[in-house]
């Protein structure tokens, strides 16, 4: 899927980017506090609380229209929901804006996308087959019924809508929460909100044809998203670990003044910059309609995964004990990196990825 000239030429300048940024930083710390982020993240209805404000700023529509903004732009919103350790749906909202935006002539689908325009209607994204993971399984539609198993579901306990990506025949089915048939079973983990494993067994669903290529493009815009994502959380992570380290003594020290601590805190910089320039260079791919973004954004990937872990490690470490008081924000910001790098194949599968790029698929 490509872009057209004038979707390039009517991207956001970077002074209204950084606006954008500073918009949603303050909204989030108005409306997500991280003294009360823990207690929030339990509690759906704050969560569709949070969604449908989310949605009078206009972030439920990011995916819908390039004009109003690209990849850089949802990456950039990612980064800052995972900075606030805030569970909005907003993965499932961008998919099914992309997904969808050629299927309006469906009254199932432009009500869809209506609701989410204006934060009543929460996705789960359901990406089975396309997820990457062999675990993820799958789903099929037969008579306008779905059936099949899917796991690794996010924002499975506040969605109002599930979006499930069928492969046989392609194509994206909607199914309300609630619906006969459907069985949601939380697997928790590490992530926090725990993913779910959701069950179809005939369950009435609004199944919707969609090219197998749109399919594979949104998994993944998801998965560039999720490490955005913990691009955020690890960011946020190592500046409470530099900001400790000017205020914790070691032996009559700062233990910012050990040269172990400084050069393993530089490390984390220079992994943050390099992760941030790397996924903005294959979101502005995108958003200028090269196809060569996939290669940039696979590139991207395998290079955030191993660096995203080493800057959490390394903060986790520097923090000391806090970085296992459950009431401080940092265990969260270590379980949001660590869940999401490895989410639909992680770094393992892009390196896959652009091998196949190089060299050929295997068995060629």
């Amino acid at each position: 899927m490509t872009r057209s000239p004038s979707a390039h030429s009517e991207r956001l300048s970077e002074s209204d980017r950084q606006l954008l940024r500073d918009s949603v930083r303050d909204f989030l710390a108005s409306r997500w506090p991280p003294a009360q982020a823990v207690e929030l993240s339990g509690k759906p209805q704050a969560i569709a609380a949070l969604w449908q404000d989310m949605g009078a700023q206009g972030l439920t529509a990011l995916g819908s229209d390039a004009a109003e903004g690209g990849l850089r732009e949802i990456a950039l919103v990612f980064e800052e929901l995972g900075r606030a350790a805030c569970p909005a749906p907003l993965l499932g909202g961008v998919a099914a804006n992309i997904a969808l935006s050629a299927q309006r002539e469906s009254p199932a689908a432009a009500a869809l996308l209506d609701a989410l325009r204006e934060g009543k209607a929460r996705v789960a994204l359901a990406l089975g087959a396309f997820d990457g993971d062999a675990a993820a399984g799958r789903a099929q539609t037969s008579g306008g019924a779905l059936s099949g198993r899917i796991a690794f579901v996010e924002d499975a306990a506040s969605a109002t809508h599930f979006l499930v990506f069928t492969d046989a025949p392609a194509g994206a089915a909607i199914v309300a929460a609630g619906a006969k048939g459907l069985t949601v079973t939380e697997t928790p983990g590490i992530p926090v909100p725990p993913l779910a494993e959701i069950d179809l067994e005939r369950t009435p669903a609004d199944a919707l044809a969609v090219d197998a290529q749109r399919l594979r493009e949104v998994a993944l815009v998801a998965r560039v998203s999720c490490a955005a994502r913990a691009l955020g959380a690890a960011g946020r992570a190592f500046e409470l670990a530099v900001e400790h380290a000017k205020v914790r003594k070691q032996f009559g020290q700062f233990i910012g003044q050990f040269q172990a601590i400084q050069h393993k805190l530089a490390n984390c910089l220079i992994d943050l910059d390099g992760v941030r320039l790397s996924l903005d260079s294959a979101a502005d791919a995108r958003d200028r309609g090269s196809d060569d973004w996939r290669v940039f954004a696979e590139a991207a990937l395998a290079f955030a995964g191993p660096a995203l872990r080493e800057v959490s490690i390394q903060s986790h470490r520097a923090l000391g004990a806090i970085g296992y008081a459950e009431e401080h924000e940092a265990p969260r910001h270590f379980r949001r990196v660590h869940g999401d790098v490895v989410r639909m194949g992680g770094a393992p599968r892009a390196r896959a990825a652009l091998a196949d790029y190089l060299l050929g698929p295997a068995g060629r």
